[in-house]
């Protein structure tokens, strides 16, 4: 009985997911000296293996996620990212991020089969047997990290992509009021979350005081914006060439890698709804 008993606990060591700094900086798409620099100012701590390297599991993924999001999107200091990831730590229901870590091993045959690939093929092209492809797209076995990612890369995604880690309670409907007020590290802006999953798309209602706003331009990696102006007038500048006068009623979208930056032009309060998306 001892003897399975440690063949379990070795079982379940081997089968742990984590990730270095190096994979971890590629999917979170920073340089890794960021992250190594995030740990410095205390925004985190890192796990360590025997051999003193930093390895990070899903949820140290989604806690750095969380931390590029309120650095480099939304322009917070360190001190209040800090503050942040304290206040999302009290107020969240079990004080833990609990992640699943179940694969989609139907979406691996989905992939395959919407590429209109064979197991063969795959098998010829990855250098994985057939029959132990077939095994896992059925979830029959245990995939190591290594096999997973040979995969994922042959269909050309990330990992991640093949990983449940959204189970976590979330508003589908959100009525007035009921939105999350989030920290603003900009003068005169107030701004509230309108969604509490993880999405493709986050939806956030700023509120901004006359002459108020972000005047540093700024870009994101991928994605797109979306404004909808619901009262007032928006100015916004993109590639520090082109100005838009935005009044009630109208909106604008444009690709998140163009530089922008943007102010309350009018003489009253300004409100407006303003979507990223991640693709």
């Amino acid at each position: 009985m001892e003897h399975v008993s440690k063949k379990k606990s070795t079982q379940a060591k081997q089968n742990e997911m984590y990730f270095n700094i190096n994979q971890v900086a590629h999917i979170i798409d920073v340089v890794p000296a960021t992250i190594r620099n995030w740990e410095k100012a205390g925004l985190f701590t890192a796990k360590r293996k025997g051999n003193n390297y930093r390895v990070f599991d899903f949820n140290d993924i989604e806690l750095l996620k969380k931390i590029k999001k309120y650095s480099t999107e939304e322009s917070m200091n360190m001190a209040l990212i800090k503050k942040m990831l304290d206040h999302d730590v009290v107020n969240s229901p079990t004080n833990k991020r609990n992640f699943s870590k179940e694969i989609y091993h139907s979406k691996l045959k989905a992939y395959r089969e919407k590429n209109s690939y064979t197991l063969e093929e795959v098998s010829r092209m990855t250098g994985i047997s057939a029959s132990y492809l077939s095994r896992i797209e059925q979830g029959q076995c245990s995939v190591s990290l290594d096999i997973f990612k040979k995969i994922t890369a042959f269909y050309g995604e990330s990992i991640l992509a093949f990983f449940d880690l959204t189970h976590q309670p979330t508003n589908t409907v959100f009525r007035k009021g009921e939105g999350i007020k989030m920290e603003s590290s900009l003068k005169g802006v107030e701004t509230v979350s309108l969604c509490n999953k993880t999405s493709v798309f986050h939806p956030v209602f700023f509120t901004v005081a006359t002459g108020c706003g972000d005047f540093n331009s700024h870009c994101h990696s991928g994605g797109y914006e979306f404004i909808y102006i619901v009262s007032g007038k928006l100015q916004v500048t993109l590639d520090d060439t082109e100005t838009f006068i935005l009044k009630t009623g109208d909106s604008i979208n444009f690709e998140s890698t163009r530089m922008h930056n943007w102010y309350n032009a009018g003489k009253n309060t300004l409100q407006f709804i303003w979507v990223h998306t991640s693709i």
